[in-house]
């Protein structure tokens, strides 16, 4: 026998103070009063049989001493909380409670969760277990843990699993049930229980074997569970679920204050449903559409031209009849998104003087304009700049990044010139092109124009009669390039609305048409968070407040989030930024619970009520034995046999 709880050296002391405590009571109470009485003779008789029967009545209070030291020895060795000592004939059972994002469906009974009913069985088991039983409790999740250890207590098992709670994760079961495969293995009797909804991919089940495989080049693509007995207990009742499986942001290139956004919705009921989608930023509802979704449809809706000041987008899903409930899983009615921030591009202006070009290139606000004259050029420092602009100049070495050429010539343009012509009439024009986004040459003026010589991969964007007069390019290391073969101050370009448009169009294009689709992390996966330089650690605060740090490796740090919302990440000397985090698990919005899973063609059995017999905790037992024994002394001494 163990003690596990109040040690023996604080015990004995005790239990020795308690000893003469009862023992100096049981004196005190054999000392009687002396009282004179008339008829001395009267009590003779009464003497007599008392001495005649003195030594047993001082046996029967002994007695009763006896059963005091008793009653506080069980209830000191209580205190102690002894335990038998382990045995090898037992089973040990590892107990998988599936703490995925589908386990907070809300379909138990009284409004329950899944993930109640899952701890409910969870310790239903642990009640239940046999003498010799052993037990651990491991949560499934996207990152499987012990949550105890292999122990007989069932006050620490019980513990491990109330600290259980469903996270915003899918479930990794293969890494569980290796996990729990792993800890069985080479025990007595082994049992894997696992406790679940069962919404789990089929393609994992087909790999999993109850016997040890006969190839051995197929035991890393296999689950072995042989010599295992495995267990399931299905929890969950509706399938009844609609949800948020995509969700992403991204700003406009040529008006950075309006945004577009992408959001997949998909039903996995199987009857039609009304919703009411809501766009919310920073608070502020700025679209609501209702949205009719057949059985099991999936629907994608782009919402253009949206604008607004904060940064923190939401999608929101809301039954459109007035339902108190849209569904059973509230999770993924609900999704994050972060606008991506507006950047400005850094553009190089050489130029020896020319104000209609400047006033152009002033009207994007998304720019950040140097001008330099063509003698203070220098090829190595475009590196650092989005793009150049070279006003009537040709440098002698092609600048590093993108780069808009005005009227070039000479040997060095980059763009081939095959002549001239005199007052050119536009007469094509490249109207798909990025370049020519809501601009028309129509009427052109231009004294004179350079002809280019198309080389591969090159558009003729403007051309008259055919003779290309304005040619973009992309090379082969990505960079892109404009020629206008013309002097903008010698034609009337620069009087229509067409010129700055075609000046914010190319750099536009050179930028990219968007900033890019901004899209949120995925709950339960390794994010690669971008560290600034001289970092050697961030700090991570999660939506529920909880702060976390990941170190910084080369330049990066990986974390895992495990809830869905936004997160703040801090590092030293930087300001704080925001990511946002989804579930977007199609597998865990797919609610439709399993009642039984097949491994190798047989159905997985249910666990097993559990062998009634002696508990190791013993601390209960000596409770109800001393409650036991002083019922006893009580009923005696009200008796009189003890006194």
């Amino acid at each position: 026998m163990i003690l596990s709880g109040a040690p023996v050296s604080l015990l004995a002391p005790a239990f020795a103070a308690g000893a003469a405590a009862l023992v100096a009571l049981y004196v005190l109470k054999l000392r009687r009063r002396r009282v004179e009485v008339p008829f001395a003779e009267l009590w003779r008789k009464v003497l007599r049989d008392t001495e005649s029967t003195a030594l047993w009545r001082r046996l029967r209070r002994l007695i009763s001493l006896l059963v005091q030291l008793a009653v506080l020895a069980f209830l000191l060795l209580a205190i102690g909380d002894p335990h038998l000592a382990a045995s090898q004939r037992g089973r040990t059972i590892a107990i998988l409670v599936d703490t995925s994002a589908s386990m907070q469906s809300l379909d138990g009974d009284g409004g329950h969760s899944r993930i109640d009913q899952a701890k409910l069985e969870a310790r239903r088991i642990v009640r239940t277990l046999g003498t010799e039983d052993l037990a651990m409790v491991v949560s499934v999740d996207a990152r499987p843990a012990p949550s105890s250890g292999l122990t007989s207590d069932e006050r620490q098992l019980s513990a491990a699993i109330e600290g259980l709670s469903a996270s915003d994760t899918p479930a990794d079961l293969e890494r569980a049930l290796r996990l729990g495969a792993d800890a069985l293995r080479g025990r007595p009797q082994p049992t894997l229980v696992l406790i679940g909804d069962g919404a789990y991919d089929d393609a994992l089940w087909k790999r999993v074997r109850a016997t040890a495989p006969a190839d051995p080049k197929t035991r890393l693509s296999t689950i072995d569970l042989s010599g295992i007995d495995l267990r399931f207990f299905p929890v969950g009742r509706s399938g009844d679920n609609v949800g948020i499986t995509a969700f992403s942001v991204r700003r406009y290139r040529a008006n950075q204050s309006a945004y577009e956004v992408l959001v997949e919705l998909q039903s996995f009921r199987d009857h039609p449903s009304a919703l009411q989608l809501e766009l919310v930023q920073d608070g502020e509802v700025v679209e609501v559409e209702r949205i009719e979704l057949k059985a099991g449809e999936r629907v994608q809706r782009t919402y253009a031209n949206l604008a607004g000041e904060g940064t923190r987008l939401e999608a929101r899903l809301r039954p459109a009849d007035g339902e108190a409930r849209l569904d059973v899983l509230a999770l993924d009615d609900h999704a994050y998104a972060l606008l991506p921030p507006r950047k400005k591009l850094k553009l190089l202006l050489v130029s020896s003087g020319n104000l209609f070009l400047e006033g152009a290139l002033l009207l994007d606000e998304n720019l950040e304009v140097q001008k330099i004259a063509p003698a203070a050029y220098d090829a190595a420092a475009t590196a650092k700049y989005d793009a150049v602009v070279l006003d009537g100049f040709v440098p002698p070495v092609e600048p590093a990044t993108h780069a808009l050429y005005l009227d070039p010539h000479g040997a060095q343009s980059p763009f081939k010139v095959t002549g001239e012509l005199a007052l050119p009439i536009v007469t094509e024009l490249a109207s798909e092109h990025p370049l020519m986004r809501w601009v028309t040459l129509k009427d052109l003026n231009i004294s004179r124009a350079s002809r280019f010589q198309l080389q591969p991969g090159d558009v003729a964007v403007a051309s008259a009669l055919r003779e290309p007069i304005i040619v973009a390019r992309e090379t082969k290391d990505g960079r892109k390039q404009v020629a206008l073969g013309f002097d903008v101050r010698r034609s009337d370009l620069p009087m229509r609305v067409a010129f700055p448009v075609l000046v914010v169009n190319a750099v536009d294009w050179f930028g990219g048409a968007d900033t890019g689709l901004q899209a949120s992390y995925a709950t339960g996966q390794p994010w690669r968070l971008d560290a600034p330089g001289g970092s050697t650690e961030l700090t991570v605060r999660a939506p529920d407040g909880r702060i976390s740090r990941a170190p910084v490796r080369d330049g990066r740090a990986t974390f895992y989030g495990l809830q869905a919302g936004y997160y703040q990440i801090d590092s030293a000397g930087n300001r704080p930024r925001l990511v946002a985090a989804n579930l977007a698990s199609p597998s865990e919005s797919k609610v439709a619970p399993r009642t039984q899973l097949v491994v190798e063609g047989q159905a997985v059995r249910v666990p097993d009520a559990g062998r009634l017999g002696l508990k190791r905790s013993l601390w209960s037992y000596l409770v109800v034995l001393a409650l036991l024994l002083t019922m006893i002394e009580w009923w005696t001494y009200n008796r009189r046999l003890t006194v």
